[in-house]
Order: structure tokens, then sequence, then C-alpha cells
């Protein structure tokens, strides 16, 4: 009498939460896959773009004059620019007299205000009142837009006022204001040079190259700017141009060992890896306290394949300057693609802390986090990244998965989708149906069956834009079995989980789906046989034998569904309690029971 359509409904639903999926991550193919094992979102698996173990990317040798020298080289623009100033304000006194003059002849209204003004904002730009120039500059200008001692005037306030904002970090703030003082003097040196420096100090050469090469043009002594002119060079893979510049800074004098570890990055950039070597070795005999060329040859060593040469090599350089970043960076690199994750995650919250504005290495350090399974800071950190990386789809596909081991599926579905939306790949419509189904499975726990149904449906839209993408992701097929399994629709389950144990022989997970599918389909024949090939693929595979034992008893088989018992026993007792429940025909709904009060089944690891 316990073979009713009510029992099987009963013990189907049963089934289905504990279909929890305890199996190891299935074999490495085409891209890593890993199950989802929570009692609340069953099975699942979501689908790495790639391998979840990429290798990260080092810095690649990138220089810029930092460290103890930045201190000397910041000086020495500093005076340049400082003269550059005086000689304007030097000629600007020279002209004041016969300005005077013009001044006093001057009759019309709006001209005389114009010329007023320009005379107060001179005045307060001799006191320090730069701000009150600046007011009493725009309004000259008003008056009379074509009154030059304000136009230059306001471009030398505006230059005065960036410098400040600026500070030693290059702040992004100064921008707007020397763009604009630019822009009413074209002949604003000074303005373009700390553009250029701005430019620099943020990696985008060609930006700091037009500006470097404009303040250049208009005043060729300003020598300090040849060797970053040399430098944005060498990162731009301008071997010619970076070797005029680097002709001009040697002869300048200014420069001596920078412009030598500028030679010997831009030999390292054309591989020519000895030469750069002696270069950096030659550097590092007479400077045995110098980090960056540390760095340097370190980034040698990695590039040779000398990767534990490179790492005592990294080492030396932090320990010289425990400031230097891009050191750490790579430290963190060469680690993390050795899956040293420990020392990797030192390096990077290192690199983080000497350049907190690096977001790669945020997101480099997110990675090392998923990879210690510290999913909660691997979150912070994504989000840190996300800030300034806009464009990457596998930071927010990663970030993703991430959310979902947090439980956080609205948020972890809502990055899916962006990574979807840069890249549509069979892989992402593949995840964005993972963090629905998952996301469902929290609604129907909540007891909001309306939003669950909605999310499923959309996973489902999701995940057969996957299969019809790449008819050949296993990772797809499975994911849209278990949704339609989730949704009742079992006859369509069985079609795609028989599609992804095609795929991916003897897949576990998807033979345990399968199992419950045909449950659904009341086949019991064939769910029998998914159950027990798990089984003998995996005998202390907790679904599987807790699916097999329901099974045999629901055939008739009490004795064999007895022995499956004393197996789970051992691995579960729990479980076993409540397979022995069905097989003494209690048919209890402690499944669903537990699913409503979101109580994980002792054991189970997320």
């Amino acid at each position: 009498m316990f073979r009713t359509n009510h029992f099987f409904k009963g013990l189907f639903s049963l089934l289905a939460v504990v279909s929890i999926n305890l199996q190891s991550v299935p074999t490495v193919r085409a891209n890593d896959i890993v199950a989802t094992e929570d009692v609340v979102s069953g099975s699942s698996v979501f689908v790495f773009r790639e391998s979840r173990k990429k290798p990260q990317e080092r810095a690649g040798g990138s220089i810029g004059i930092g460290g103890s020298r930045k201190k000397s080289y910041r000086e020495t623009m500093n005076a340049q620019i400082a003269a550059a100033r005086k000689k304007k304000a030097d000629a600007a006194r020279a002209r004041a007299a016969l300005v005077a003059k013009a001044r006093a002849k001057e009759r019309l209204a709006k001209l005389k205000l114009s010329n007023t003004l320009a005379a107060a904002a001179e005045k307060k730009m001799g006191t320090g009142d730069v701000a009150g120039a600046i007011v009493d500059y725009r309004g000259s200008l008003k008056a009379n837009p074509k009154n030059a001692e304000s136009i230059s005037g306001l471009s030398e306030a505006l230059t005065a006022t960036g410098i400040q904002t600026a500070g030693e970090d290059n702040n992004e703030a100064a921008v707007p204001m020397f763009n604009e003082a630019v822009k009413l003097d074209p002949k604003n040196e000074v303005a373009f040079t700390k553009l250029g420096e701005i430019h620099d100090a943020r990696g985008r050469n060609a930006l700091a190259i037009t500006n470097y090469e404009k303040a250049l043009a208009i005043d060729p002594e300003l020598s300090s700017l040849y060797l970053p002119v040399a430098l944005a060079y060498v990162e731009a893979g301008n071997a010619v141009k970076a070797d005029l510049y680097l002709t001009r800074a040697e002869s300048s004098g200014a420069a001596g060992t920078d412009a030598k570890m500028a030679r010997g990055v831009l030999l390292y950039k054309q591989n020519k890896n000895a030469e750069a070597l002696a270069v950096f070795d030659q550097i590092a005999a007479a400077e045995p306290q110098n980090g960056a060329v540390q760095y340097q040859r370190a980034v040698l060593f990695d590039k040779l394949g000398q990767p534990d040469k490179a790492i005592d090599t990294y080492k030396k350089a932090t320990q010289m300057d425990p400031g230097y970043a891009p050191a750490w960076f790579d430290l963190g690199v060469i680690y993390y693609n050795k899956g040293d994750y420990k020392n990797a995650l030192t390096a990077y919250q290192s690199a983080v802390k000497a350049d907190n504005a690096n977001a790669k290495a945020h997101a480099n350090l997110a990675s090392t986090y998923r990879q210690l399974e510290r999913y909660p800071e691997a979150n912070a950190e994504y989000k840190i990244a996300s800030e300034t990386i806009k464009d990457d789809p596998n930071l927010y596909s990663e970030w993703g998965f991430c959310l979902g081991k947090t439980a956080e599926w609205d948020n972890a579905t809502a990055r899916l989708e962006t990574a979807k939306g840069m890249s549509p790949t069979a892989e992402d419509e593949s995840n964005v149906g993972w963090a629905y189904y998952n996301a469902a499975q929290t609604d129907k726990a909540a007891k909001n069956d309306a939003a669950a149904a909605e999310k499923l449906e959309k996973g489902k839209v999701s995940l057969q834009a996957a299969v019809q993408k790449d008819p050949n992701l296993d990772a797809a097929h499975m994911n849209l079995g278990s949704t339609y399994n989730s949704l009742g629709e079992h006859d369509k389950a069985v079609v795609s989980l028989n599609e992804a144990v095609r795929l991916h022989n003897d897949w576990v997970i998807a033979l345990n789906q399968l199992g419950l599918a045909y449950r659904g389909t009341n086949n019991l024949s064939a769910a029998l046989n998914s159950f027990n090939r798990v089984v003998v693929l995996d005998g202390n595979n907790v679904s599987g034998l807790f699916g097999l034992g329901s099974t045999q008893y629901a055939t008739g088989d009490k004795n064999a569904a007895k022995k499956t018992q004393a197996k789970l026993k051992k691995i579960r007792p729990d479980l076993a309690d409540q397979l022995g429940s069905i097989i003494a025909g209690k048919a209890i709904e402690y499944g669903t029971q537990k699913l409503k009060e979101k109580v994980r089944i002792p054991g189970i690891p997320f």
C-alpha cells in the first residue's frame, strides 16, 4: 500500500532534498567544473571560463622612477618647473609698467573693469591668495575675454592650484585644472608637464608621452623629462624613440643609474636577456642596496625559467625596499603559479599595502583568497578591483562563483549576468543558469515559491541558450537537467542528463540527478541502474547510496534496501536512519521539513 502516487511524490521530494552531491570535483576537461554541494541548492555545477588555476601574469618588468630615487627625481623636476614659472613671472613683471600705462588710458567701462580685476588678481597672486586671484581673473575675462594678461594669469593660477591638488601622489582631481590651464595658454609647459606626470603615474603611456613632449617642445631645457619619456616609450615598445630619449637623458648628465636601468629594461623588452642581465648586474655591484635593480634581475630570472632564483631575488628587492609594490606583485604571481597560495597571499597583501590603487593586485589577491576558500575576503577584493577593472568577464565570473559560495545568490546572478553581457559564451550562459537555479532554491526555502519559479524559468532560458551555443558543454546539460527536475519537468530532465552523461562518461553528479529524473517519471528500473552505477563508481557516495536504497525498496527488494542501508550507516548514520524509516514504511517528510527549516544536514559541506 505504500507504493501509491502520494508515496512516490513524497519520496521523490525527499530524494531531491538529499541529492547533495558530496563527490569530488569531476576530472578537468576543457574547463574546470565545480559542484555546488548544499542541501538547499541541490545538484548544480559552475564551469570556469578557463582553468580555475589559470596562471597569473607578472608586471613584466615595468619600470618607473621609484624608491629612494623618486624623491631626488621629483626635486629635480620641481626645481626645473619652479625655474620655468619664475621665468614667466619675471617676464610678466617686466611688462608691468607698460601694462599699467595701457590700463590707465582705457576709457571703455568693460575694458576698464577687466583691467581693474586683472590688477587685483595679480596682487592676490603676489600675496599667495591663488583662489581669490582665480575669481578676479575669471571676472576680468567675463568683462573682456581677450584680456591677454588675465588669460595668462588665470592659466598660471590654475596651474598653481593644480600642483597643490596633485600633491606627491599625482591626484587626478588636478587634471581638469591643468586641462583648462593649457587651453587658456597652449604655451604653458608646466601644466603639460604635470599632466604628463599624472598620466604616467597611472600607466597611461600614450597620454603621458603626448603631454611630456608638448612640454619639451615649449621648453627643451626641461631635461628632467627625458627619462620619464624614455621610460614611457620603453613600456610602449617603441625602441627607437626610447633610445632617442635615453641618449638625451644620458647626455644631460642628470639621469645616471636610472638611465642605465631604463636601458637594461629596453634590452629585456627586446629579448636581449644576457645583455640586460649584464647591465643590471653592473648596477647591483655598484649599488648593493638598490632594490629596483634586484627587482629587474628577478624579472629576468623568472623569464628565463629560473623560479627559485627569481623568488630569492624578488625577496632581496622587498627587503631593500619594503614599499616596492611591483616586486611584491611579481613575487605573488610566481608563488600563485606554483600553487603556493599561502605565500602568494602574503605577497599580494604587501603589494596592495604598498600600492592600494593597483586594481590588478586586488584582483590577484581575490583569486588567491578564492583558492584558499576564503570566499568573503575574496568577494571584498573583487569589489575593490571592479571599481577600476570594468571590462574583464573573468573577474566578474570568478566573483559570481565566490558570491555563490557565500550563498549571496542574487548578487552572484548579477555578477554572472555582467560577465555574460561582456562575453556571452556558453560557459557564461551555463553559469547564469547555475546561479538562478541556486537562487530559486533559496527562495523555496523562504517559502517564496513565485520568486523561485520565476528564477528557475530564467535559468532554464539561459541554460537552453548555453546548450544551443555549445552542444558539447557537459556542465550546461547537467544544470539544465537539474533545473528541469526542480521544475517537475522530469521527462526533459532525463534527456538533458543523459546527454550530460554521454559527454562526460560516468559523471557521478549527473548520474545521481538522472536517477532522480527517472524516479520523477516513475521509471524505477532506470533509476535503479543510475544509482547502482553511482555506487559502483563511488562506494561512499551518500546521495547514491540513499537513492539506491530507497529505489530498491520502491521496487519491492526490501532485503537489498537493508543491505544498502547498512553500508550508508557506516558513513552517515543520520541518513541511514531516514532510509530505515522509509524501509519500515514510515513515509515521513524529513527532507522537506529540514528544507523548510533551512537546516543543513550535519556533516554535509558546502
